[in-house]
């Protein structure tokens, strides 16, 4: 029997590229004259209009993050080059490239800094990965939720295949056939860290093989790297027929994602 967890898998939705305008975090911190980290200043906690079953969504990320100018944490306005959609934060949200979803408050109304992080439900019930053997019950009576060592912040190493589609139909005959089909898809990393190769594999994880890349984005002003790349790979349309399935895998110097 397998038991169903709390929470949902994303898989690989939930994400995309844009072009996000607005005023540093930062800059806005030191306007308002944000304390030294000694005196207290060290956690920014954010708070939305999102009114929920346990209160308004907010959470929080460390000073250092929100003050370093390599971060690039962003009070947004605009997105590729128009005014925020209420879907997407109307009229201002907070863009911390790098970090998952639920540190990037949308309808951001507070900024408060704290000597704690933030005490909202949401920052400790939300957006936590605890161990496999931990299920709701335990959790809740153990007090599993307020680990730090589980909390989610910089995104992690992560690709995915976006050709062949979901569903697609690869001709084997006919004006439409090819010798050759090229499998494709997208690779990126948290931190501002880029993506050194990706790969795939046609037998399960047995073997991988070596994918071209292209990474259209320039690094920031400190070598960050906050977009997707992008990989290919041309294989023979005849090893499709016994491929066990199409895997792919990205690697950031040493590090990879874990087998299946």
């Amino acid at each position: 029997m397998i038991r169903q967890g709390l929470g949902f898998s994303w898989g690989a939705a939930a994400v995309s590229n844009a072009m996000w305008t607005g005023v540093w975090l930062k800059d806005v911190l030191e306007y308002a004259g944000i304390k030294s980290h000694d005196d207290g200043a060290r956690h920014v906690c954010i708070l939305d209009a999102d009114k929920l079953p346990n209160g308004y969504y907010g959470t929080s990320i460390r000073r250092e993050v929100a003050m370093d100018p390599a971060a690039d944490v962003l009070i947004a306005y605009k997105v590729n080059g128009e005014e925020l959609t209420p879907d997407h934060g109307y009229p201002v949200r907070i863009i911390i490239p790098g970090y998952i979803g639920g540190r990037m408050v949308k309808w951001l109304t507070t900024i408060h800094v704290s000597s704690e992080e933030s005490d909202n439900h949401y920052h400790f019930f939300d957006n936590r990965v605890l161990p496999p053997k931990v299920d709701a019950e335990r959790a809740l009576a153990e007090g599993w939720w307020y680990k730090p060592q589980y909390i989610i912040n910089e995104l992690n190493i992560n690709s995915a295949v976006n050709c062949p589609q979901h569903a697609e139909v690869l001709p084997l005959s006919g004006p439409a056939a090819s010798s050759t089909y090229t499998v494709s898809g997208y690779a990126y990393a948290g931190g501002g860290l880029a993506i050194n190769r990706a790969e795939v594999s046609f037998d399960g994880g047995e073997t991988w093989e070596l994918c071209d890349q292209q990474c259209p984005e320039k690094p920031r002003h400190m070598g960050k790297y906050w977009c997707w790349t992008f990989w290919n790979y041309k294989v023979d349309t005849a090893r499709l027929l016994t491929a066990k399935d199409i895997r792919c895998r990205a690697w950031q110097g040493q590090n990879t994602q874990p087998q299946l």
